[in-house]
């Protein structure tokens, strides 16, 4: 009976595995209630976001970031701080800090005393404009790192231009110490309005559940802000605002994990004294930009979830099959560019031919890279189009395909001595044969 029932176990954990890898890619929302889609659709989005972390290699971007995190901390630091000097807000950053840093209490003072040193620096003297433009650089290049790592995960190959960076993340800037003071002075503004009108008493488990919710809700505004406006491309606000809530609250779980968690370290202060801050730091960083990306992943695969369904199928597509796609996706562009519309966008190629969003991207890379497709990019030089890169007159299929075949190197030292000397040029004859009769046939005639 024992093993009986070791075997169902082992049948129902198949089945499950065989059901969350295959079966659920395959059920289209049609056969669902209203309900159950917005629960299979959850499902797929946890499963896939949950994949993208191993497979964008999430935790080397992490890594990465912040590595570019500490290079860039004094100055980053040193332009919210004076953003914040400016508003009149400065120790309402001051104090954020200090209870970010809360565990690590006795690197506050050394990082306060850096920023000031550093503003110092920048506004003394005949380095005023070269302190300025250092700090600019230093908080630009941070966040050019932090783009390059979304757009990684948003298969995006452009990155803004630099007039564009300077706006938007001197803008986010200004955004980070408004949110911090309205997260600091929330507190102090209900605590005010309640003592005036009388009802602290009556109304005070509200106030406190008010002001345990105000962080996770600053954060969720945040990292929704960041998911919308950091890719390079159009991020629709409900998906963005999905990940910015999980990432939100997921942040503020894990600092208080993290500050609860060093009361039972005092082994591990006691071995590595006050130098056990910095390893701690990295820690913290770590996994504040792992939840980061994964925000940004969750964000994407959300966007794109319906892009997903049939994704065995589309990992193991035939020879055949991807050459008919890839012809049909030619003559598509052809025909848009012929008839005098817009060059498509790949997003639309998807949408509208039911094509699974990175194998459409594949195919034209593929189109790209043989210099028979060019890439376009709109107004807002966000999303890329894609048009004909040669005379509509001269790409036929076997331009198109013989192109395909030579695209890559063939440059192998093979041994071509052991009776297969003839081997080639038969297959070039096989070939030639075989597509004969579609050397003349326009792929805009088919």
């Amino acid at each position: 009976m024992e093993t009986k029932k070791k075997l169902s176990l082992v049948e129902q954990i198949k089945r499950l595995y065989h059901f969350l890898t295959s079966e659920i890619w395959m059920i289209t929302e049609q056969e669902l209630t209203k309900s159950s889609r917005f629960s299979l659709r959850l499902l797929k989005k946890m499963i896939l976001s949950a994949r993208g972390v191993t497979k964008d290699n999430l935790f080397i971007k992490a890594a990465a970031l912040s590595f570019y995190t500490i290079l860039a901390l004094v100055p980053i630091l040193a332009l919210v701080i004076a953003i914040g000097r400016g508003f009149g807000f400065q120790q309402a950053i001051v104090d954020a800090l200090s209870k970010a840093l809360s565990s690590q209490a006795e690197m506050i003072p050394y990082i306060i005393k850096f920023v000031e040193r550093y503003l110092d620096r920048a506004q003394g003297g005949i380095f005023l404009g070269v302190g300025f433009a250092i700090l600019l650089w230093s908080v630009l290049s941070a966040f050019r790192q932090i783009e390059n790592n979304f757009n990684d995960i948003w298969n995006v190959k452009k990155s803004r231009s630099i007039v564009r960076q300077f706006t938007m993340y001197i803008s986010l800037m200004m955004l980070v110490p408004i949110l911090i003071a309205l997260s600091s002075g929330f507190s102090i503004f209900i605590n005010t309005q309640l003592e005036s009108s009388g009802l602290s008493q009556f109304f005070s488990p509200l106030s406190r559940f008010l002001l345990k919710v105000a962080p996770y809700f600053i954060f969720s505004v945040l990292f929704t802000i960041m998911f919308l406006i950091i890719p390079n491309t159009k991020v629709h606000f409900k998906h963005a605002l999905l990940a910015g809530v999980i990432s939100g609250v997921a942040f503020q779980l894990f600092q208080w994990l993290y500050v609860s968690g060093q009361i039972n370290l005092s082994n591990y202060n006691a071995v590595y004294g006050s130098f056990a801050a910095i390893p701690l730091l990295l820690l913290f960083l770590q996994i504040a930009w792992l939840i980061v990306l994964y925000g940004s992943e969750l964000t994407f695969v959300s966007q794109n979830l319906q892009n997903y369904n049939f994704e065995n199928e589309t990992n193991t597509i035939s020879r055949r099959y991807k050459d008919y796609l890839t012809l049909m996706i030619m003559k598509i562009i052809i025909t848009r560019f012929e008839q005098g519309e817009k060059p498509i966008k790949e997003q639309e190629l998807a949408d509208e031919y039911n094509i699974p969003i990175r194998l459409a991207h594949k195919l034209l890379k593929v189109l790209v890279d043989t210099e028979l497709v060019s890439e376009t990019y709109t107004e807002s030089n966000q999303e890329k189009s894609y048009q004909p890169a040669l005379d509509i007159q001269q790409i036929t299929i076997e331009m198109l395909f013989d192109r395909i075949n030579k695209l890559g190197s063939e440059n192998f030292k093979i041994k071509e001595d052991k009776g297969f000397d003839d081997m080639w040029e038969k297959l070039e004859d096989f070939r030639q044969n075989k597509t004969e009769d579609s050397h003349m046939r326009l792929i805009k005639d088919l």
